[in-house]
């Protein structure tokens, strides 16, 4: 729950300190946390039973938002995801503190189901970027809008371009 916690203050308006009820991505996140909430239970006839509302609410949401976000995935506490819709991320992928995913970006296999990116913390992510492979985005990164990152990023850096290249470091 303290994960969901931090997800929910990154949905807060920097400025006047409201939830933003305008996002629908928060359902997504929301039914994340539970996904992965439902699997952690040991007792087999609740797990059951619980799926079986689970299962249909993420298909529902994932069609009508446009995000998947499988709870296979691991995904540290404070994730934003601006701009809903077109979102992929691959059940293996491993996804720091702090990250923020914007509209249209896939992070994902390569070459085969186990090839997935990690991601630090603080990785901030453009629109449209896609980052693919067994690659590790270092802290405090960010990826340009439509990048494609196929490569290592080092902490602190900022990725652009198709195939993307490391443009600045702002550590």
């Amino acid at each position: 729950m303290s994960d969901f916690r931090e997800d929910l203050k990154r949905y807060r308006n920097r400025k006047t300190g409201k939830f933003d009820w305008n996002e629908p991505s928060i359902i997504v996140v929301a039914l994340y946390r539970w996904g992965r909430w439902i699997r952690s239970l040991r007792f087999a006839p609740a797990r059951f039973l619980l799926n079986c509302l689970f299962v249909p609410l993420y298909g529902f949401f994932t069609c009508l938002i446009g995000i998947a976000l499988p709870r296979g995935a691991k995904i540290g506490g404070g994730l934003r995801i601006d701009h809903f819709g077109a979102i992929v991320i691959s059940p293996g992928a491993v996804i720091g503190h702090n990250c923020t995913i914007r509209q249209g970006v896939t992070i994902g296999n390569r070459k085969s189901l186990d090839d997935i990116p990690v991601l630090g913390d603080d990785v901030n992510i453009g629109a449209g970027a896609k980052i693919l492979g067994a690659i590790h985005v270092g802290n405090g990164a960010r990826i340009g809008a439509n990048a494609v990152v196929l490569s290592d990023i080092p902490d602190g850096c900022t990725a652009v371009g198709v195939p993307a290249k490391i443009l600045s470091s702002h550590a």
